[in-house]
């Protein structure tokens, strides 16, 4: 058992979520599932609980839950502009509806569904998790950020062709001279079609060391 986190917050963001949450021990397809306490440069305590199971289909269904003692921005959903007074403490759940696993890290994706801060319900959430529980001394890993679903809008198009559907075409880059290449899909550029945050190749995900943290991390391909 892990008894050191390691967390990044991308969008600067600095709050935390909690509410029960089941573990993933029983046998069945893959998942991901843990739970932190931890403290970050704020001084104050956060807690994080998670759980996520794709079945045989592939759907994926699980909850995350966040809890911060610092409160979140009374000005900044993605916490860019803190206030320097104390707020109340923060709390968010988040339904999981993505899981995504490459050896022993997970990237997981959801939309918020409840919060103390009405403005983050309806935000698109990604958390990526490392599990290294096989590895001695090297502590687990987290790291998340939030999205803003996209609007509806204007398709790009060539104002000189009439037929241009170019902004429809998808494609996958790899790399010719590797065959072990996973490559990389074409990020989709309509207005309103993205349905999660964007994805990138796990290994690109990094983490931060927090200042106290213990917990436990299980990630299950």
């Amino acid at each position: 058992m892990k008894t050191i986190a390691s967390i990044s917050i991308c969008a600067l963001l600095m709050i935390t979520l909690a509410t029960p949450w089941s573990t993933s021990a029983e046998s069945g397809g893959p998942s991901a599932s843990g739970t932190y306490r931890f403290v970050l440069e704020d001084d104050f305590s956060k807690y994080v609980e998670f759980s996520a199971r794709s079945d045989e289909r592939g759907t994926t269904t699980g909850q995350m839950t966040f809890r911060d003692e610092a409160g979140g921005s009374a000005d900044d959903p993605d916490g860019e502009n803190r206030s320097e007074r104390q707020p109340a403490e923060f709390f968010m759940t988040a339904n999981l509806n993505s899981l995504k696993i490459e050896n022993n890290r997970a990237l997981l994706g959801g939309t918020v569904a409840d919060s103390s801060d009405r403005r983050y319900i309806g935000r698109w959430i990604q958390l990526v998790v490392e599990d290294n529980s096989q590895v001695r001394e090297m502590p687990d890993k987290l790291s998340w950020c939030f999205c803003q679903p996209d609007e509806g809008g204007w398709v790009p198009a060539d104002a000189e062709l009439r037929e241009d559907d170019g902004a429809w075409w998808k494609w996958w880059a790899t790399d010719y001279d590797r065959e072990d290449d996973r490559g990389v899909h074409s990020v989709n550029i309509i207005p309103g079609n993205r349905r999660s945050c964007s994805d990138f190749p796990l290994t690109s995900y990094e983490f931060a060391e927090v200042r106290i943290g213990e917990g436990r991390i299980q990630v299950r391909p």
